[in-house]
C-alpha cells in the first residue's frame, strides 16, 4: 500500500476491487488484529485513527514503529 493518503479510499473499496489492485484480501471491519506501523510512528498512528474512524474497531498502531522492531530483531 502506498501510504496514508491512499488508505481511506482503499478501505472503502469493494473487496473484489481491493483484491485486484493490491493482490490481497481486504480486511474485514471486524478484523481483530489490524496492525499499522511506519518507520517512525506518526503515519502509523494516522493510519490507525483513520481505519478506526471507518469502523475498523480492531485497528491498532504498533507504537514502537518499524525502527524499534528492526533493532529488536536485528
Amino acid at each position: 500500500m502506498a501510504g496514508v493518503s491512499e488508505l481511506e479510499s482503499a478501505l472503502q473499496m469493494e473487496p473484489a476491487a481491493f483484491q485486484a489492485l493490491y493482490s490481497a484480501e481486504k480486511p474485514k471491519l471486524e478484523e481483530e488484529h489490524l496492525i499499522f506501523f511506519c518507520q517512525m510512528g506518526r503515519r502509523g498512528l494516522q493510519a490507525t485513527q483513520l481505519a478506526q474512524g471507518l469502523g475498523y474497531t480492531g485497528a491498532r498502531n504498533y507504537a514502537g514503529a518499524y525502527r524499534e522492531w528492526s533493532q529488536k530483531e536485528g
